[in-house]
């Protein structure tokens, strides 16, 4: 279809007979661990030591065009998740659906609906300890502190219950007992590490 007048966006003027042709090299998938859909909030996907930043189209899908076959590590920042880095080799992907699915973990500061059955909690020694592993003992549900030592769980399907929750960073591991209640956030309060 012939353009009657120039195009315009952002970054560039299209004109009538311009063709612009990028190749996609692959793109990325995020999923929301809570919620098993797409992120919200800001969302930042690049590629960590080239500073390149994926497109985002549509569908949600961040795209990366016009790279050499190689390696990649994905760097993903955003205001409710953890920072990711997902390395990519290009050589194993699907040339037809060349696809990476990475799954976010919120952090303290995600938008949890009210009825979502949370435990929170700080983890300290003489400062926040921030990367520490804390997981729940018999049950496939992790995460990790953030800068202020701060964690949260999120639990589906769980009545009220008392769990173990296993705190590791360094090779110092701590256990440390809790109570989560059905639809509430609760919290275990300040727990020393280690």
């Amino acid at each position: 279809m012939p353009l009657v007048s120039p195009y315009l966006t952002e970054k560039f003027i299209v004109y009538p007979g311009d063709v612009i042709t990028s190749n996609l090299a692959f793109a990325v998938l995020l999923i929301d661990e809570f919620t098993q859909q797409g992120p919200a909030g800001h969302i930042v996907v690049k590629l960590k030591g080239r500073g390149a930043k994926a497109i985002k189209n549509p569908s949600g899908y961040f795209l990366f065009t016009d790279l050499p076959s190689g390696t990649y590590t994905a760097s993903v920042e955003s205001d409710y998740f953890f920072p990711v880095e997902e390395t990519v080799d290009m050589s194993v992907l699907d040339a037809k659906n060349p696809v990476v699915q990475i799954v976010l973990k919120p952090n303290p500061g995600y938008p949890f609906p009210a009825g979502a059955t949370l435990l929170r909690g700080v983890i300290t020694n003489a400062a926040p300890v921030e990367g520490a592993d804390v997981s729940v003992t018999g049950k496939t549900i992790t995460t990790v502190t953030d800068k202020r030592g701060e964690f949260i769980l999120h639990f589906r399907g769980t009545k009220t219950e008392a769990i173990t929750i296993v705190i590791q960073k360094g090779g110092d591991t701590k256990s440390a007992g809790a109570t989560i209640e059905e639809g509430k956030s609760v919290s275990t309060g300040v727990i020393h590490f280690p």
